[in-house]
């Protein structure tokens, strides 16, 4: 494959721009190998991801080429903005200055690599026009504090408006580090500051009202997170902000965070898919809401059918600077991959992803484009430690060694997956380039002879029926498993209970898993999976990493909170509770109709700033 300079090109013109974040491939020069070369096809494999992970994150270290050459901008001000945020603690931020809680401190090392967004077709977008997103999953429900999934931060920010922004290049408004302040963003929060290390005071926008008519206010910010810490509500959201104690209404736009313990992570986490806001009175029937909702974004949800699509329609009475340009964004609900890939060649579907073989056949079409990112979500596969014989670290030891990861990566995603050895990717604070475990038959059955443990054993290995490439990823494990004298049966699931019955662990010994780590900080990912009886994990338990979970979370010593998440970095990774396997790259196949669409590494799309043609 020819390597095109680092420059502005025509977007008309047949090309590939080629940077250390990806490429963006447009026409026809490269042929089918090349671009399984360029792969990206996790994609495909992270179809469970999708369902399972809620968070995203981008890739490189440098400013992203897009289809002009430039940077992707902001989409608030059209100002470049390729920096991301430092994932340093939860500072207050003021419309200017901002103060930061006492004993906070900026870490020297381990804040995460910036990220940039892939900029499609850039262009003055034209008003009015639908468009046609393909996606894999049911919603599920509508109203945000039911879900954390990143299927549903494909839509969600475009309908709910959080009390914190982060743009599309994972630049959080915080006034912090150079960042834009509070004021500029599309957080319902014009800015905040900490009265003390347990009190946050945040101003809110006033004269905001959300799609039904009701105002938004203080009351709707205590009605949000007491419906979502409320345990009746069984929100999968509520770990992350079990630090709240009370939210106190000091007037109509003025709110007072009374937190239990110091959270170091606090205002990223409201930048994210619990900070989205929902109306107290229309939430009251619940039942109703998680089908007909009514937030406060740009788009409002028009018409909801279940396993079919959702659709949006621009909201005239959107408060923010500028007005939607696209009319109406139906987002298909697709399952089967061949289906996804046949709409979209076809022209009934302008944005979805793609998986290697698929964006193959994608590039043989003039219309459309295929673009390559990396993200901050990392893939492997989770070990119930509940369930026989994976209850037996030794047993969990020797799956481990017994993938062969680099064939892996070289085969089934064509070279554009990266390894890596713990459930971090760069993007994320207190990130240790880890090796993978070692690939190594021998150990592994040496591992089992020593601890008696007979073989063959007999394991189960659940995967989503309609997931193409989960199934051929299943199929190698199962194969390299073999070798070592462990039995993996594979077992094909419904989509539509998966995330249900893995929540409840009613799932095999070996689950495929991705996590997308949207705050860009090691605690959300490793109390998610690792905390006892949190959500995403119905079955490890390890006091040590208890406590120490429970120690980062009660500092603002950034440095001391780097300790700490390297000492649980070694702890999990000797303690072999899964296999984390590698960091994500995404192929989004995009139409030439979809004008100005900047790809955020964290799939949470925003649509405010694209239009479509015809």
């Amino acid at each position: 494959m020819k390597r095109v300079p680092d420059a502005p090109r025509d977007p008309d013109s047949d090309g590939v721009i080629e940077t250390p974040e990806g490429m963006v491939v447009f026409g026809r020069q490269m042929n089918r190998r090349d671009l399984l070369r360029l792969g990206g096809g996790v994609a495909g494999f992270a179809a469970v991801q999708a369902l399972l992970a809620a968070c995203g994150g981008g890739g490189g270290t440098t400013p992203a080429a897009t289809t002009s050459g430039a940077a992707a901008t902001s989409g608030t001000s059209g100002a470049a903005a390729t920096s991301a945020t430092t994932g340093a603690a939860a500072t207050s931020a003021t419309t200017g200055q901002a103060a930061t809680p006492s004993g906070a401190a900026s870490p020297a090392a381990g804040a995460p690599q910036k990220a940039a967004a892939k900029l499609v077709n850039p262009g003055t977008p034209a008003s009015g026009g639908q468009l046609k997103v393909a996606i894999q999953f049911d919603p599920t429900s509508l109203d945000p504090i039911d879900t954390y999934t990143l299927n549903n931060g494909r839509w969600e920010t475009n309908v709910y408006s959080p009390l914190v922004w982060r743009d599309t290049n994972l630049v959080l408004f915080d006034g912090q580090n150079g960042n834009p302040p509070p004021s500029q963003g599309f957080g319902l929060a014009e800015s905040w500051k900490y009265l003390d290390d347990k009190t946050l005071e945040m101003t809110l926008r006033s004269g905001v009202t959300f799609h039904n008519g009701e105002p938004f206010d203080a009351n709707a910010v205590k009605s949000t997170f007491t419906r979502m810490l409320d345990p009746t509500n069984k929100s999968p959201q509520a770990f992350n902000y079990t630090s709240i104690d009370t939210v106190e209404v000091v007037d109509a736009q003025t709110i007072k965070i009374h937190f239990k313990e110091v959270d170091p992570v606090m205002i990223t986490k409201l930048a994210g898919y619990g900070g989205f806001i929902t109306p107290p009175k229309a939430t009251q029937d619940h039942t109703t809401f998680q089908t007909k909702p009514a937030g406060n974004g740009p788009y409002k949800v028009t018409e909801y059918v279940k396993d079919d699509h959702l659709t949006l329609a621009a909201w005239d009475g959107y408060w923010g600077p500028k007005k939607p340009s696209i009319s109406t964004i139906t987002y298909r609900i697709i399952p089967d991959d061949n289906t996804r890939l046949s709409e979209f060649m076809a022209g009934n579907v302008d944005v979805l992803t793609l998986n290697v073989s698929q964006a193959g056949a994608a590039q043989g079409n003039p219309n459309v484009k295929v673009v390559t990112i990396g993200v901050p979500t990392v893939s492997g596969l989770r070990l119930d430690t509940s369930k026989a014989p994976t209850d037996k670290k030794e047993v969990r030891q020797a799956i481990a060694h017994a993938i062969d990861l680099k064939t892996i990566i070289a085969t089934i995603f064509a070279g554009d997956a990266t390894a890596v050895g713990i459930w971090q990717s760069p993007f994320s604070f207190g990130f240790q380039d880890m090796p993978p475990y070692s690939y190594d038959p021998n150990m592994a059955t040496q591992i089992l002879k020593q601890a008696n443990i007979q073989t063959p054993i007999n394991v189960s290995y659940d995967v989503i029926g309609t997931d193409t490439q989960g199934k051929e990823m299943a199929s190698a494990v199962k194969d390299m498993l073999s070798k070592v004298g462990i039995n993996a049966s594979i077992n094909l699931r419904d989509q539509a209970t998966f995330y249900n019955d893995y929540a409840a662990g009613k799932l095999g010994n070996i689950v495929p898993f991705g996590w997308g780590g949207w705050t860009l900080d090691y605690d959300n990912t490793y109390y998610s999976m690792y905390y006892t009886k949190q959500s995403y994990n119905p079955s490890y338990s390890n006091p040590q990493v208890d406590k120490l979970l429970d120690q980062e979370r009660n500092t603002l010593d950034q440095n001391q909170r780097l300790q700490i998440g390297q000492q649980l970095n070694q702890l999990i990774y000797n303690d072999y509770p899964d296999v984390a396997l590698y960091q994500n790259t995404y192929l989004w196949g995009v139409s030439n109709r979809v004008v100005n669409f900047s790809i955020p590494p964290d799939e949470r799309l925003w649509w405010l700033d694209v239009g479509v043609k015809g």
